[in-house]
């Protein structure tokens, strides 16, 4: 039993519970505060993060949320994981003299003593709530040398057949469900997770098989397989996502959720016969649910970007358009514009595939093929549920983009992605797919495009002068001093110079002198031309300027966009 009356005179002081119901409660659990803190928590009338907060402050504590929390590996590992699960304990970082670390019970000194035997130093204990430090263990455990041993003890030739393709549905089964073959694909999703991959590739090869991560946009090797395990991890992966374990010949395509303590975690699985095997990509689905939806002000766009799309969104209706390939970052821009725009007064709804984040006060629907709910048949529904802003996840197809435009024109306002290479491809893909000019420039208010580049690592970013190449580059003439930043590589980045990403944005907010140009059918070519008589920059322009400031490098600008004829004339 926790007895804590600080705490509740917070909850009542805070206006999150009246006297009443804090007495009620104190009686209920005996007294238990801590059972009341549990309680309000799984209640989940107000966020995690404020309670966790108060009861650390009740303390005289700090509160530390464990999903934002930056680890230093090194650190965490100086602690034996046995004794971190059986004290739920885990060490966070070393900060001057001290090792700060996260108790679900930072008061039990016994325990904080025994672990600054064990490291050798001292502990500056905070609180995290139990499933949250139990998860983070899980998680922040995970090494390629864990699983370089979990590899080592799955034992395919105990089965007397030389080729393991061979096997019957029942011995698949019972070699993929292994300890060690279950431990490994627990223990490899996991550390994609830690990692902060979007993508996990299990390329199988003649001899080995390659496993990757995407990480920041870029392909990392992660480790290399034996032949012979391919075909119980591929079938463990099956099995989780509910697919024949029998069928190689074909593509399939499925989910898979891993549960961890204080969230769900989703996985697209895909996979495809090559010549050596078979090929698996999972896509990394619900890590952003369980993640703050940031602030427009948070996203790094610029002063005159974030200007224009502030003006888009003072427009009542019309359809506005995010671009960009896959994995640019489109729908935490589109979510940051509904946290935005979203008012006790205002009815928003979205059909997304899949559901990436979660928006308090919104309705939300994902798309399911199976009973035939697609973007166009929801949009449908939309208009006759009295809708003032939409979100479709995405345009596929000429009838759900007429509906847009539509709602567009009849007092709504629409937000919409499309995969285009720039803001201007936008209006020529939406002809391109049917749709009548005159539809295209009567509904559509503005478009943005943007890609996702690698931002310089804080910790370890250096500032140099770039060379007369890279200031001709940038600039067409050698005779300036210009600096530009790197990272040189450290512990937090993995040696990588680099930690996160960051968007570079285009945006254009379409005009009458552009609307008479998309209805007469005019090229893309002469509506960006008439975007940048009225201040329009492209991406290339804005990556270049976060170079300048340190937040990428003139490396990613490269990577990412090309020196075409728009930029070269924009000055800086």
């Amino acid at each position: 039993m926790v007895k804590n009356s600080t705490f509740l005179n917070l909850l009542v002081s805070k206006g999150i519970l009246t006297e009443e119901a804090s007495f009620r409660l104190d009686e209920k659990f005996k007294g238990n505060a801590f059972a009341v803190l549990t309680h309000l928590v799984r209640s989940n009338n107000h966020p995690k993060r404020v309670l966790g907060k108060l009861w650390a402050d009740s303390l005289g504590l700090s509160y530390v949320d464990m999903r934002k929390t930056l680890f230093q590996r090194h650190i965490v590992q100086q602690l034996p994981e046995v004794f971190a699960r059986k004290h739920q304990m885990i060490l966070i970082y070393k900060f001057g003299d001290a090792v700060t670390a996260a108790l679900a019970n930072p008061l039990d000194s016994l325990s904080v003593k025994a672990a600054e035997e064990i490291i050798g130093q001292r502990i500056s204990p905070t609180f995290a709530f139990p499933d949250e430090i139990e998860a983070a263990i899980e998680i922040e455990y995970q090494s390629e040398e864990h699983l370089k041993d979990l590899s080592s003890k799955i034992v395919t030739d105990s089965i007397q057949i030389e080729d393991i393709s061979e096997l019957t549905k029942e011995e698949l089964q019972k070699v993929a469900g292994s300890q060690s073959v279950v431990e490994f694909v627990r223990g490899l999703l996991l550390l994609a997770v830690r990692e902060n991959a979007s993508d996990i590739h299990f390329e199988p090869g003649e001899d080995k098989v390659r496993i990757r991560f995407r990480i920041d946009g870029l392909l990392q090797e992660r480790s290399m397989l034996e032949k012979s395990l391919l075909s119980p991890v591929v079938s463990r992966l099956k099995i989780l996502a509910n697919l024949d374990i029998t069928e190689r010949r074909r593509p399939q395509d499925g989910r898979i959720n891993l549960e961890l303590p204080n969230r769900k975690i989703d996985f697209r699985f895909s996979s495809v016969p090559t010549i050596f095997g078979e090929k698996i990509v999972l896509r990394i689905l619900g890590q952003t649910q369980s993640q703050d939806i940031p602030d427009l002000s948070d996203l790094a766009f610029s002063k005159q970007n974030l200007s224009t799309l502030r003006k888009v969104m003072d427009i009542p209706h019309g359809i506005f358009f995010v671009t960009g390939p896959t994995g640019s970052g489109k729908s935490t821009t589109l979510f940051s514009i509904l946290k935005h725009l979203n008012k006790p007064e205002i009815n928003i709804t979205t059909i997304e595939d899949p559901v990436e984040y979660k928006l308090h006060g919104i309705s939300q629907i994902q798309v399911n093929t199976a009973v035939e709910l697609d973007f166009a048949t929801a949009l449908r529904s939309f208009l006759r549920q009295d809708p003032d802003v939409m979100l479709i996840g995405e345009i596929r197809d000429m009838e759900t983009a007429q509906i847009a435009c539509q709602a567009a024109l009849t007092g709504h306002f629409v937000l919409a992605t499309l995969h285009t290479n720039s803001a201007v491809q936008a209006v020529t893909r939406l002809i391109d797919i049917g749709l009548k000019p005159f539809l295209v420039s009567q509904s559509l208010i503005g478009v943005m495009s943007q890609r996702l580049v690698r931002k310089v690592c804080s910790r370890c970013k250096e500032k140099y002068p770039a060379s007369p190449a890279e200031v001709k580059e940038l600039f067409g003439s050698e005779e300036r001093e210009v600096f530009l930043y790197r990272g040189k590589g450290c512990f937090q980045c993995n040696n990588t110079g680099y930690s996160g990403r960051v968007a570079i944005h285009e945006v254009i907010l379409i005009n009458d002198e552009m609307r008479s140009l998309i209805t007469r059918g005019e090229s893309a070519s002469d509506i960006q031309l008439c975007a940048r008589r009225i201040g329009f920059h492209s991406m290339r322009y804005d990556g270049v300027k976060k170079a300048l400031r340190g937040l990428t490098t003139f490396e990613e600008i490269n990577r990412v966009t090309t020196a075409d004829e728009d930029a070269a004339t924009d000055s800086f």
